[in-house]
């Protein structure tokens, strides 16, 4: 079965960092932040970047993002999603 990757690349627009939670049932840091996505700039991802405390860029620089979970919040009518900081190409 061929896994295709889910990619979030564009500008962040927020982040906060430092914070912690249980991933998979570990206590993980990770990144709470906003992307505006490069193919529709006025559509924004919340992500949360797992297993960093903080990320490299700030506010206004390109990010790329791998998802590995999406989190649906029906209530909220919100989807997040859990990622991984990928480097520059």
């Amino acid at each position: 079965m061929y896994h295709m990757a889910f990619i979030i690349e564009g500008t962040l627009v927020s982040k906060e960092p430092h914070l912690s939670a249980s991933f998979e049932g570990a206590q993980q840091p990770y990144v709470r932040c906003v992307v505006s996505r490069l193919d529709d700039p006025e559509r924004h991802a919340e992500a949360r970047v797992v297993g960093l405390d903080d990320l490299p860029m700030e506010v206004g620089d390109r990010i790329r993002l791998e998802v590995t979970r999406t989190v649906t919040d029906r209530k909220a009518g919100v989807v997040r999603f859990d990622c991984i900081l990928l480097p520059d190409e």
